[in-house]
């Protein structure tokens, strides 16, 4: 790629930089190899002037590219760089941003526990500021991360925060927080509500023409259709999904959209194709590094030899991705790896050890009030006692079992998110020509993890 210079006085080399870093940030979203190699000239030039300000600007560009792309080692080390200078400099807009562009990196990473402690650190600079616009956004990631975490509860209290904000400053409402909203509503089992914000998600990318993001809310509306077991229309936006991420180099979100379809042909007992999509999404995130989606591919794949009664593969795979999950101190694929390990023994009536890596899972969702976990722990637990004719305890546990899905359905009734999200959402009808522009099945019957902004 050319890059186009200006004259080689000094003046004009600082307006160079900041040539370069306008133009990496504009295409930084469409054309992250391009963004990246501005990003790279601007930094040497900068270094060679002593041009702080410029310097920091191009680090950060060059972090985000990183990110977008996966290279996530260097989007770490170019943020760590940049956040240095901003601090250097005292340019406080500039290291709450770049705070933020970490915890979304170990956001990627599946470190929740690390991210929400960025997130808070950002936070505080801006609430220093005064920044209530930003804030909104960080705690939009925030509460993205809290709920992949587990924690539902305090994932809607976060965005709950959120609204107040964009209430207070007359905003609109930003189409990240319908998109997390939907995945809360997805884990709380209710499928058609989440389907209503990933379409308005949908409508409000497209209003902005934000490419990558549609390419998200396409990926999340194709789990909900999983969910709903509508997987002709799961494999559609799915499909469709994939095109946007091949097209503007997101591997992780690309790969993410294997293991959806592998998780939809695991549902269709399509097990030739399962094994397929979740190995080939092994395959990248190892090559990613992205440990924590490795972990939770593994026990994907646990999950399909086990309903091929494979159970010697079944535990080897489980076995692997409960190892690496404790190794990277991972909780929520802990309780994954743990659950199906325990699934397995309940089938080799082997009550002992099922009873062993469920009082373990057990007190890890009990540590991160995950209900949706401890709902499936105390589904096996009566699951075993039923087994035993242990009758009385099996009653006891699936009593608790539906106590937890109760808490999953009603959680949203105590701060009345979905009552005030709902005033925002006028239709769930598509755009006229949506259609047009895309391949998208059309037949709505019921009409990947969102990125972080």
């Amino acid at each position: 790629m050319e890059i186009i210079k200006l004259h080689t006085n000094s003046r004009d080399r600082y307006q160079e930089v900041d040539l370069l870093n306008k133009e990496a940030k504009t295409s930084r979203k469409s054309n992250g190899s391009t963004s990246l190699t501005m990003s790279k000239e601007a930094i040497y030039i900068a270094q060679d002037l002593g041009y702080s300000e410029g310097l920091a600007k191009a680090y950060f560009n060059a972090g985000i590219s990183c990110r977008l792309s996966s290279t996530f080692e260097s989007a770490i080390e170019y943020f760590r760089k940049a956040l240095e200078t901003y601090r250097l400099l005292k340019d406080f807009k500039g290291e709450s941003r770049t705070i933020n562009a970490l915890a979304n990196v170990y956001y990627s990473l599946g470190n929740f526990k690390k991210a929400i402690e960025y997130y808070d650190e950002c936070i505080f600079v801006l609430q220093s500021l005064g920044d209530l616009k930003f804030e909104a956004i960080v705690l939009t990631n925030r509460g993205l991360s809290l709920q992949q975490f587990g924690d539902l509860k305090a994932s809607l209290n976060n965005y709950l925060e959120c609204l107040s904000i964009y209430k207070s400053l007359g905003e609109p409402v930003h189409y990240a927080l319908f998109n997390n909203l939907g995945l809360v509503y997805l884990d709380m089992g209710r499928y058609n509500e989440a389907l209503k914000y990933f379409i308005e998600a949908l409508k409000r990318t497209m209003k902005s023409n934000n490419v990558i993001d549609q390419g998200y809310t396409l990926a999340n509306m194709g789990r909900a259709y999983i969910y709903m077991e509508e997987h002709s229309n799961a494999i559609t936006y799915l499909s469709e999904a994939m095109i946007i991420m091949r097209k503007f180099g997101d591997r992780q979100a690309e790969i993410q959209v294997f293991s959806n379809l592998g998780k939809a042909y695991l549902n269709l007992k399509n097990y030739p194709l399962a094994i397929k999509y979740f190995n080939r999404a092994l395959k990248y995130y190892r090559e990613i590094a992205d440990s924590s989606s490795v972990s939770h591919t593994l026990s994907e794949l646990g999950e399909v030899y086990f309903e091929l009664n494979d159970y010697i593969s079944s535990r080897k795979y489980l076995t692997d991705g409960l190892e690496l999950a404790v190794n990277i101190k991972d909780m929520v694929n802990e309780v994954r790896n743990t659950t199906g390990l325990a699934k397995l023994y309940v089938r080799f009536h082997d009550t002992e050890t099922a009873n062993m890596y469920l009082q373990r899972a057990e007190k890890i969702a009990k540590k991160r009030m995950s209900f949706k976990e401890l709902s499936k722990i105390f589904k096996i637990y009566s699951d075993i006692h039923a087994a035993t004719g242990n009758t009385k305890e099996a009653k006891l546990f699936i009593s608790k079992h539906y106590e937890c899905l109760k808490e999953l359905v009603c959680m949203d009734q105590e701060n009345k998110i979905n009552a005030i999200m709902m005033g925002h959402i006028k239709s769930t009808d598509f755009p006229k020509d949506l259609f047009k522009k895309t391949h998208f099945d059309t037949n709505l019957k019921r009409a990947s993890r969102t990125g972080t902004i």
